[in-house]
C-alpha cells in the first residue's frame, strides 16, 4: 500500500469510500446516498438497493488488501443481475430457494410457510447460491403468482441443490452413524431437510426413519435413529452451539418417517450454564 495512502488512513481520509466509489463506477453503477460509513444505496440507473460495507471496510483496514473490497463489487454485480430477473415470474423463477428460519426471525414482508414447531420456510432469491436476499411479499402481487406456486418452484431448485450437496458418513461415539451436508452457503445447507427428496436420500443410508439435528444456521447432522440414551449424551454439544452460534435455529430433534417430519425431543437452552 502506498506511504502516502497509510497517511491517508491515519489522517482520517477515507480511503476505503474512495476506492469503492470508484470500483463502483468502473462497474457502471453509482451511489445514489450514503447512509451512513457503512451503508450505501447504490444504483445502476432503474434499480437500486442498499449494501453493507462494513464487512469490507474492517477487512481492508486490518490486513491492508484491497481483496475483500473486490468480492463486494461482484457480489454487486450478481445483486443486479438478479434483481434485473426478478422483473419477470419467468426470468426469476431459476433463482429461488427457501431457507428455515425461526418464528421469532421472520418479517411480515416475508413470504413464509409453516415447517415444524417454531420453524418456518422462507421464499429467497439468490444468483450464486452463496449471497441470498428474502422475497418480499410485493413480488406475489407483481407476478400475480400465489404463494404455493413460489414454494413448489423453491423446493425444486433446492431439490437440484441437494444433488450438488457434499454428503460424507461419519461415526460418533457409540458407533453412531452420522451424515454431513456441505454446501458454500451454510444457510440453504441446512434448509435442505425442508426439501421434498431429503427423505428419500438420507433413507438410502439410514432407511426410513433417522433424526436430524441442526442447532444454528451454520451446522445440521442427520442420525440414524438411535436411543434416547444416546442421543442424550449429545445433548450438551446440540445446546453449546445453540447458545454460541450467531445464528442460533432450534434445539428440537426432529424425526423424519414416513408419516413426515415430527419433533421427536427437545433440549432445554437453560441446560448448560
Amino acid at each position: 500500500m502506498p506511504l502516502l495512502n497509510k497517511f491517508g488512513d491515519i489522517l482520517g481520509t477515507d480511503r476505503f469510500f474512495k476506492l469503492f466509489k470508484t470500483a463502483v463506477r468502473e462497474q457502471g453503477f453509482q451511489i445514489s446516498k450514503k447512509i451512513n460509513d457503512d451503508l450505501y444505496e447504490i444504483s445502476n440507473g432503474s434499480i437500486s438497493f442498499t449494501i453493507d460495507t462494513s464487512d469490507a471496510r474492517q477487512a481492508y483496514f486490518s490486513e491492508k488488501s484491497e481483496e475483500e473490497l473486490n468480492r463486494l463489487v461482484k457480489k454487486l454485480e450478481a445483486d443486479f443481475s438478479a434483481k434485473a430477473k426478478l422483473v419477470s415470474f419467468t426470468n426469476s423463477q431459476p433463482l429461488l430457494r427457501f431457507v428455515v428460519m425461526r418464528e421469532e426471525d421472520v418479517s411480515p414482508d416475508f413470504i413464509a410457510a409453516d415447517f415444524v414447531g417454531i420453524l418456518k420456510k422462507v421464499i429467497v432469491y439468490t444468483a450464486d447460491d452463496i449471497t441470498i436476499e428474502p422475497l418480499d411479499k410485493n413480488y406475489l402481487k407483481r407476478w400475480d403468482v400465489p404463494k404455493e406456486v413460489l414454494f413448489s418452484v423453491a423446493d425444486r431448485n433446492m431439490c437440484r441443490l441437494l444433488m450438488k450437496a457434499d454428503i460424507s458418513e461419519a461415526r460418533l461415539k457409540e458407533d453412531v452413524r452420522a451424515l454431513e451436508f456441505k454446501l458454500p452457503s451454510s444457510e440453504l445447507c441446512v434448509s435442505l431437510m425442508m426439501c421434498n427428496d431429503f427423505h428419500r436420500v438420507v433413507s438410502d443410508s439410514f432407511g426410513p426413519k433417522f433424526l436430524v439435528v441442526a442447532p444454528s444456521l451454520d451446522s445440521i447432522l442427520v442420525l440414524e435413529n438411535i436411543t434416547n440414551n444416546i442421543l442424550e449424551g449429545l445433548g450438551t454439544v446440540i445446546i453449546n452451539e445453540y447458545k454460541s452460534s450467531k445464528k442460533p435455529l432450534t434445539t428440537d430433534v426432529l424425526l423424519f418417517d414416513r408419516d413426515g417430519i415430527n419433533i421427536a425431543g427437545r433440549f432445554s437452552a437453560e441446560a448448560v450454564q
